[in-house]
């Protein structure tokens, strides 16, 4: 051996020390960490949905880089004092302001299992359990909505991420070219421009999908609803028939099953007919209302999805996994592939046989493990637990649409399809602009007493409503009859003053 050679292997004999732990060291730190994830996962009646003064919060972050080391235990003292009491708790019975599903216990430590896994699920060679547990996962959620079993997907980040996945392979199936060498502008630089439609409720992200994918915004046309805020058949078949005429691709129809604001629920059925005549492909962004297809009180049109192209669906809303878990499903076997597989030489193995590499079914080579907390969770609850569940929650909610009906001066804004409920305050004596800031003031204040979180919804007329969503397998029917009389109080309490803002 070299001088040279001895000389460095003197200087690697001594590595930094901390980075490792033995198996007490793991075993005391875990049980301190599993202290702090009870206390904030428990003790409901004692925390708020949100913190008390969230401008206060940057101070206790706001410090310099640290040089040394930090100890386990003075780095949990600071999670228990600046972090559980700053937070806000979308697993509280009262957070009701978008929609999020609570994170069951079996979900949040499969979470912790995968990550000591640290697997990249991306490469079957890498991580075969993770993926071929991400196969089996897949293959139930595609049977929960009626999918058939040659169906294939994909996990992803969230149900926004889902739909812009689905856009492409939307884009370059029903593209006449190949668009993913040749470009959305096509062969000769003069391609018509794309035309999506969905309804004027639509989530922003297929807009931002279009954009992404060199469609541009232009290319999702927004259809009209009606007054129960389903797309308007009449409106689709004509700018569908306008937009032929100008020589332009239409190439899907995007069916929305539970939209943001009140949760409404587009014709699907009636989708399902328009998209065949037409040789569309139909997209369902199921990422709130799909799994709704499991609860008895589902409407009967929500099942018709099972015939969709493709469904965008978010079990970390209604099969209350931990973010973050999204998940795509395309009917046709291949499709995922062919928009996003590049075979890389240096990630190429033997012949895969059944093996999947998911990263040819995606835009992410780093992905994590999001199949475990859902895997586990599945067999944990049963089909039929989540059935009962997801079943409870739209009946919560149908109580709570009675409840505003019957307390005055409240009224329902909305038609209820799932478990959201959209009402406004109107007091007698007050109206015009003074009637709109009510509604903001009063969602302000009772989230600044921290009696719940809830949110605001955009009405078909402009005007804004009191927003709840119940995801959540901890609210019960005193939270719903609190935030109802809370409303009801608070409103009144307000009309008699300017509302703030």
């Amino acid at each position: 051996m070299s001088d040279r050679l001895t000389e460095l292997r003197r200087s690697v004999e001594q590595p930094p020390s901390g980075f490792d732990w033995d198996e007490n060291a793991w075993r005391d730190a875990g049980g301190r960490a599993l202290s702090v994830v009870a206390a904030a996962s428990t003790q409901w009646a004692s925390k708020r949905p949100s913190p008390e003064d969230p401008d206060a919060i940057l101070k206790s972050f706001s410090g310099p880089l640290p040089r040394r080391p930090v100890s386990f235990q003075e780095l949990v003292n600071r999670i228990e004092r600046e972090v559980l009491p700053t937070s806000a708790y979308n697993g509280h019975p009262r957070w009701l302001a978008y929609i999020m599903g609570s994170p069951t216990p079996i979900s949040v430590l499969g979470d912790f299992i995968a990550a000591a896994l640290n697997q990249n699920s991306g490469l079957w060679r890498v991580a075969p359990s993770s993926t071929a547990m991400e196969v089996q996962t897949l293959s139930w959620i595609a049977e929960m909505l009626g999918f058939p079993s040659a169906a294939e997907g994909i996990f992803v980040s969230g149900g926004q991420m889902a739909n812009i996945v689905a856009h492409a392979v939307i884009r370059d199936a029903k593209t006449p070219w190949n668009v993913r060498d040749l470009g959305a502008r096509g062969p000769d630089g003069n391609a018509p421009q794309f035309r999506i439609y969905a309804s004027s409720e639509l989530h922003y992200c297929h807009e931002q999908a279009a954009e992404l994918l060199g469609m541009g915004r232009r290319a999702v046309r927004k259809v009209p609803v009606d007054e129960r805020y389903r797309m308007r058949l009449d409106s689709l078949s004509q700018m569908m028939a306008e937009d032929r005429s100008r020589g332009d691709l239409p190439i899907a129809i995007v069916g929305t099953t539970g939209t943001v604001g009140t949760g409404s629920i587009d014709p699907i059925p009636q989708l399902l007919t328009a998209a065949r005549q037409e040789d569309l492909w139909l997209h369902i962004d199921g990422a709130y209302g799909a799994f709704a297809t499991l609860a008895e009180s589902c409407p009967t049109e929500l099942r018709a999805l099972a015939d969709a192209d493709s469904v965008a669906c978010d079990p970390h809303k209604w099969l209350f996994a931990a973010i973050d878990a999204g998940v795509l499903l395309v009917r046709e076997p291949g499709r995922l592939e062919r928009s996003f597989a590049f075979h890389a030489s240096y990630l190429e193995t033997a012949d895969r046989g059944a093996r999947v590499d998911f990263l040819e079914r995606g835009p992410e080579n780093s992905r994590p493990q999001r199949a475990l907390k859902v895997w586990l969770s599945i067999q944990a609850f049963g089909r039929d637990g989540y059935a009962a569940m997801i079943d409870y929650n739209i009946r919560l909610a149908a109580y709570m649409e009675g409840l505003v009906k019957e307390t005055p001066p409240l009224v329902l804004a909305a038609p209820r399809e799932l478990s959201i409920v959209c009402w406004r305050v109107e007091p007698g004596g007050i109206d015009g602009p003074a009637l709109e800031k009510l509604q903001i003031a009063v969602i302000e204040e009772i989230e600044r007493r921290g009696i719940a979180m809830i949110s605001n919804a955009r009405l078909r007329d402009g005007r804004s409503a009191l927003r709840a969503c119940i995801t959540n397998f901890r609210t019960r029917a005193q939270d719903l009859e609190t935030v109802v009389n809370a409303s009801a109080e608070i409103g009144a309490e307000l009309a008699g003053k300017p509302p703030r803002g």
